[in-house]
């Protein structure tokens, strides 16, 4: 029985302590250099081999000179120095929000050839920059903005003016970081844990690391909790295999791809890819049919995760409020583990009639331990227990793939942002304001621990009195949707459990 609970402990801690550890921990900050080793370098050409003069990738230069830019819902600043974007800013839910570190790093996205002060001019949703480099490379980038869409385009022009031919080497790509600015005040900690690098190819989604990585994505990118920036091709066209460029500055990514044309004079050669920059929103991903909601990180059960998803978006269509699809969801769940919740409490009840004879053998056999394994494993047997009694956990294992789903499903759905469920919780995102959803929480476990500890002895009790206690200080700053849940969960648990003791008890009485 002692081992029974124990393990229980170990396995609902132990769960819950590896996610914070795994998805929240905090990243060492690195330094990435300009040019990792074993960057490719422009590949030779004869004209280059003979002395022509090459154009290759310029160290980061620092001087910001900003234009800011209103296309629909998008608000731009971008420098001129390099053509990058200083700061990206989008309406979402009638405020401004930031999807760029505050913090100053030393490149930024979309720059190129940040030697060159650009001029910067709008045509419609367009922003056309213009500039030319000293060797005779005339250089044309023109940003397409969607006013309301989140998928933009990116092209860029070069064109060789000099009498000699030109290599022209430079980088398209994004970052460091994208994140939403409200989080930076709420839980940087978590703002920073969520931070990756990521590349989607033959069906799989691939976390890249620093350094460079060859290969065919279908889109590659980088993201945040709730944000994501990612590049693929433009329609129509297939995915090119590529050399891609990561970096990590403090704890934010950048992602670049590699791009080297030689241009004879008079030549003018041009690039260009769409890229998505916008919330991670499961169903609008998916609606694009280009795999970028795959960045969605439902966990390690994600199948699951996202039946789980679904189900909470057809239950706020019915309820028209999340915080009450997630009661619904776990009244739905609570439903469907009822028969292993009913095969526990059996087997507790089973275990329960045994005790007085469990400390009889114990008694009689304190100084012969194998006889004592002996005689427990024949009253075990007796009473139909077999794996020594251990058998009770295995529904509660049954039951983690989905619960474990259920808790990631919760921490990274982005529709739970902002959005209210009563009285004090505004946003089902962030923790409780005032803790009051924690500190029922912990009670009601703790009610639902009194319950099943009759049996045991003050040693066992003691270590099962620590679980609300625990749970209580871990939830504090869990989002508000996710402690309803666990709310929900104990408080249904509680009344199946009186239920069925109050069932037992009759049983007995009839006997």
């Amino acid at each position: 029985m002692k081992k029974n609970y124990v393990l229980a402990f170990i396995l609902s801690f132990g769960v819950l302590m590896s996610w914070q550890y795994f998805m929240g921990r905090r990243h060492t900050p690195t330094l990435a250099p300009d040019t990792p080793a074993g960057w490719p370098a422009a590949p030779a050409t004869p004209a280059a081999a003979s002395g022509s003069a090459v154009s290759t990738p310029e160290p980061a230069v620092r001087h910001t000179r900003s234009v800011v830019f209103d296309i629909g819902a998008n608000r731009i600043s971008i420098n001129r120095f390099g053509g990058g974007v200083s700061q990206w800013e989008i309406q979402d839910r009638g405020r401004w929000l930031t999807l760029l570190p505050e913090k100053e790093f030393s490149s930024q996205p979309l720059s190129t050839f940040s030697d060159v002060e650009f001029d910067v001019r709008q045509d419609g949703n367009a922003l056309i920059f213009s500039g030319k480099k000293s060797n005779g490379l005339s250089i044309v980038k023109t940003l397409t903005i969607s006013p309301e869409k989140p998928i933009h385009q990116i092209s860029v022009t070069i064109t060789n003016t000099a009498a000699a031919p030109l290599t022209a080497t430079y980088e398209l790509g994004w970052g460091p970081g994208v994140e939403g600015g409200d989080e930076t005040g709420k839980d940087g900690r978590e703002a920073k844990g969520f931070q990756r690098a990521v590349g989607y190819g033959n069906g799989k989604l691939k976390k890249l690391k620093a350094g460079v990585e060859s290969g065919t994505y279908d889109w590659w990118g980088v993201d945040g909790h709730y944000f994501l920036a990612a590049f693929f091709s433009n329609p129509g066209a297939v995915p090119a295999a590529g050399t891609l460029r990561i970096d990590k500055e403090d704890h934010y990514f950048s992602v670049r791809r590699a791009v080297s044309v030689t241009a004879n004079p008079g030549e003018t050669h041009e690039t260009g890819m769409s890229f998505y920059l916008g919330s991670k929103g499961y169903e609008d991903l998916k609606a694009l049919g280009l795999g970028l909601e795959r960045a969605v990180d439902f966990g390690y059960f994600a199948p699951f995760g996202r039946v789980i998803h679904r189900a909470l978006f057809l239950f706020e269509k019915g309820t028209g409020n999340y915080g009450w699809a997630i009661i619904v969801l776990t009244f739905i769940i609570q439903i469907l583990v009822l028969p292993l919740t009913i095969k526990s409490f059996q087997h507790a009840q089973k275990m329960k009639n045994i005790q007085p004879q469990m400390k009889r053998l114990q008694e009689l056999y304190k100084n012969d331990s194998r006889r004592l394994n002996s005689e427990m494993l024949a009253l075990y047997q007796r009473h139909g227990l077999r794996f020594m009694g251990m058998e009770g956990c295995v529904p509660m294992l049954i039951q983690l793939p989905v619960f474990w789903a259920l808790f990631s499903t919760l921490r990274n759905t982005f529709e739970l942002r902002y959005a209210p469920w009563m009285g004090w919780v505004k946003d089902l995102s962030v923790h409780d304001p005032f803790y009051v959803l924690p500190v029922l929480m912990g009670a009601g476990m703790f009610v639902q621990q009194k319950m099943t500890m009759s049996s045991m002895d003050p040693s066992q009790k003691q270590i099962m009195y620590l679980m609300p206690i625990i749970f209580t200080f871990f939830f504090l700053k869990m989002p508000s949707g996710l402690v309803i849940y666990w709310l929900t969960n104990s408080l249904l648990t509680i009344g199946v459990q009186w239920y069925l003791m109050r069932r037992a008890a009759a049983i007995e009485v009839v006997k």
